[in-house]
């Protein structure tokens, strides 16, 4: 369980890192480049190889943990929480791209209501209610993505939409949520469905989850994995580890609600 710090108004941005060091140096200039709010950055290491490590001991200020082997996403992000400061946790896959605007729009949907726990942004690559269905020419225009997320800023100020569960790219946390739910489970190793097994968690809790429509990142998906054997191997083994904690009828029931939220997606027109 995380000490109860909790600096008012700092947000602790906690990043898990397994190579993939060119998505993880646009994810975190990004970052940096757009951050619009009071931030730490934490970034945990499990063991990349030399050229990863040796750029994030470059970064000036961050927080570093280095791991002497992988330990998975979970332990990973539960070492980040454990080391961060901040009011509000945000938990970021080494593989996004982050917009002007972002972490500030983040924490208004987070701190907009009593009872939201957990907030999280649109996406171009996920799965359910939170992704947004792109153009293939949109989607592969670094400056077409960035018109997008502004006009999702412009359009949706402060709108959210209440989800049955967040997927884990980019998760905002209020600590007391953390506080009183405990750190991730790290049954589910390198990972897949932590993320799920988290919601529900929050939810039980009594806290609701939302999705931010003005917040948009883009989502290079499963950089950290090895290949899509690989990820779709540890998606298998954690489905069951799912099923075994919470029983089928629990996972049936979320995969058959999440498709009938509000908004289904929100299809980009080819013409921009």
């Amino acid at each position: 369980m995380p000490e109860k710090k909790g600096h008012k108004g700092l947000a602790s941005l906690i990043i898990p890192v397994y190579n993939a060091l060119p998505h993880l140096k646009k994810c975190v200039e990004s970052a940096v480049k757009t951050a619009d709010w009071p931030y730490e950055l934490i970034l945990v290491d499990n063991a990349s190889d030399l050229p990863t490590r040796k750029y994030i001991k470059s970064l000036p200020k961050a927080v570093k943990i280095f791991n002497p082997a992988n330990y998975g996403f979970a332990k990973a992000v539960n070492q980040g929480i454990k080391a961060a400061k901040g009011e509000f946790i945000v938990l970021v896959n080494s593989d996004l791209i982050f917009y002007e605007g972002w972490l500030e729009s983040l924490i208004r949907c987070l701190t907009s209501s009593r009872d939201i726990g957990a907030a999280g942004p649109m996406t171009n690559r996920t799965v359910g209610v939170q992704r947004i269905l792109l153009a293939p020419k949109i989607e592969r225009n670094p400056r077409a993505l960035e018109l997008f997320a502004g006009a999702m800023q412009l359009k949706f100020k402060g709108k959210h939409f209440d989800v049955h569960r967040l997927v884990g790219f980019c998760v905002a946390l209020k600590r007391e949520v953390v506080e009183r739910v405990g750190l991730l489970d790290e049954r589910f190793g390198t990972g897949c469905f932590e993320d799920l097994d988290y919601s529900l968690r929050v939810r039980q809790a009594g806290w609701r989850l939302a999705a931010a429509k003005d917040v948009f990142v883009r989502h290079h998906h499963h950089a950290s994995f090895t290949g899509h054997d690989h990820f779709h191997d540890w998606a298998v083994r954690n489905r069951q580890v799912f099923i075994d904690k919470w029983c089928r009828k629990a996972l049936e029931f979320l995969d058959e609600i999440d498709p009938y939220l509000e908004p289904r997606s929100i299809k980009m027109l080819e013409k921009y």
